[in-house]
């Protein structure tokens, strides 16, 4: 097996478990509930609280963050999925 699609596999073997991570209830509720959480203490500021507001405006970045991560990671394996693909037919088309 060479190097390239040993890493293709490691690639995706990690977006399935990135897959799993993002398929699970409990992740999408978490996420939801923390998402509420966050808009409500930001609406729900008085004028005068700009730290709370920026606060909750940056973890919101942050959850935003990691919610791009998970999608890049599916979308890797995706690309590495059709590499393994594509390697395979290039195989099989040299015999």
């Amino acid at each position: 097996m060479s190097d390239q699609t040993e890493q293709l596999e490691k690639e995706l073997a990690f977006a399935a478990i990135g897959k799993q991570v993002t398929d699970n209830e409990a992740y999408k509720e978490a996420f939801a509930i923390r998402t509420a959480q966050l808009f409500d203490a930001f609406c729900n500021t008085k004028k005068d609280q700009e730290d709370v507001r920026e606060e909750a405006w940056r973890t919101m970045q942050n959850l935003n963050a990691l919610k791009s991560y998970f999608d890049t990671i599916l979308q890797t394996g995706k690309l590495a999925e059709a590499g393994i693909k594509q390697q395979e037919a290039f195989k099989e088309s040299q015999t």
